[in-house]
């Protein structure tokens, strides 16, 4: 018999040596036969006058039964003695784990050494490791440049609290619907998003998210009006670069330039910004300003908007004014009270005289003149001579508000993005 069969009649398995004929017999007789013919003689033992002592016994039903009951005790041992066996017992290689063994503190300086990537996937060893990798200490600064990331890997990155993040030419994939940024909890300072492919939407839920913002870079990106309200929100910011931007209205201009109150440097060069917001740029921008890069206003950008700047910021130190070509003479003569200024590009500024430049000399601050596009050789060799000790053409591309410089590609400000 199987052991299915057994266990319906309710016999244990080891019940096998009984005679299972006999069993079944007597399983059998008990089912069909009423309950007062169980405790009778038969009636044709009663019809032909035989003794009942000369028939056969019946089956020892009782033995079965007490045979069985002997059963059931044996297998309920037995399955105890197997429950034990296969019991899971407790681990004990928390006993032997040597991380047991460290604090927290050691713990923290070992995943010091380990790269970001390295660093998600231990966070998802244990509850310990967990908790130890989300430490403020391990997340201060992130490169993700040249990358493409998901809204939602931004969130969590931003999640992680960093202070320096740099995603230059990094791609934001547009999501479905606007992300929603751990607002009050960034503590972004240093934020470079130079020639970054990122939504609108996207950029100004991300802004909206940084309050303490100090050098923000946004190279290269279509702006709003409401991105220029969300960057002055930023009281603290010292250098803001938005060279190529487009989308700079005069409305969102004069926000940047009223509520940045501590802003030093500031780049708005080829933004193609119109006169209206060349005024009020000149005009509302903080006099704490050192260095500015206005190159590329060809037609906006005339004599009169230059003066003004030069009363606002008296503390210039260096003013990149290139392909701006409605300067005339009088520009020259407007820089020269600036006293503190060290750099000057004047380059493809074409309605200026040449002789107009030999009266930079009385500008006793000034260390490097650019005008590239302007002269020849030999001419450059005689305003040389003229000016003395002046560097003349010393430098291709402005470094104003710029986040990098020729080829480091590490660091951001001066500040390494790399652990």
């Amino acid at each position: 018999m199987s052991p299915i069969a057994l266990r319906i009649f309710n016999f244990p398995p080891l019940f096998t040596h009984v005679d299972i004929g006999t069993v079944l017999l007597v399983i059998t007789r008990d089912m069909m036969d009423p309950p007062a013919a169980r405790e009778r003689a038969p009636l044709s033992n009663v019809c032909n006058n035989v003794s009942v002592h000369s028939q056969q016994p019946p089956p020892p039903v009782a033995d079965c039964l007490q045979m069985n009951s002997a059963l059931r005790k044996a297998e309920t041992s037995l399955c105890d003695d197997k429950f034990f066996l296969y019991h899971i017992k407790p681990d004990k290689m928390s006993e032997n784990d040597p991380f047991t063994r460290i604090s927290d503190e050691m713990l923290l300086h070992i995943f010091k050494w380990l790269p970001k990537k390295t660093l998600l996937r231990c966070a998802e060893v244990c509850r310990r490791f967990n908790r130890v990798s989300k430490d403020d200490a391990l997340w201060v600064r992130i490169d993700l440049s040249g990358r493409t990331l998901r809204c939602d890997s931004l969130v969590t990155i931003l999640n992680h609290r960093l202070n320096i993040v740099r995603m230059a030419q990094t791609e934001i994939l547009c999501p479905t619907q606007t992300p929603v940024f751990p607002f009050g909890k960034a503590k972004l300072q240093y934020l470079d998003l130079s020639m970054c492919t990122i939504d609108k939407g996207v950029l100004r839920a991300l802004l909206q998210s940084c309050y303490a913002l100090r050098k923000l870079s946004l190279e290269n990106i279509p702006l709003d009006d409401a991105i220029c309200m969300e960057i002055a929100k930023n009281q603290h910011m010292e250098s803001l670069n938005l060279t190529m931007c487009t989308g700079l209205s005069a409305e969102g201009l004069s926000a940047i330039a009223a509520y940045l109150t501590q802003l030093q440097n500031f780049n708005v060069a080829w933004t193609s910004i119109s006169s209206e917001a060349i005024l009020r740029l000149v005009t509302l921008i903080s006099p704490t300003l050192m260095r500015i890069n206005l190159a590329g206003c060809r037609n906006t950008l005339i004599d009169e908007s230059l003066a003004t700047l030069v009363r606002r910021c008296p503390n210039l130190v260096e003013l990149d004014v290139s392909d701006c070509a409605q300067l005339t003479s009088k520009a020259i003569d407007y820089l020269c009270k600036l006293p503190k200024l060290e750099y000057l590009s004047l380059s493809r500024c074409y309605n200026i005289n040449t002789t107009s430049y030999l009266n930079l000399v009385h500008l006793e601050s000034l260390l490097f003149l650019d005008i590239f596009g302007l002269m020849s050789d030999a001419t450059l060799v005689a305003v040389q001579n003229a000016l003395g000790s002046i560097g003349i053409n010393k430098f291709y591309h402005s470094s104003i508000a710029r986040p990098t410089i020729g080829s480091r590609r590490t660091s951001i400000w001066g500040l390494r993005t790399r652990e």
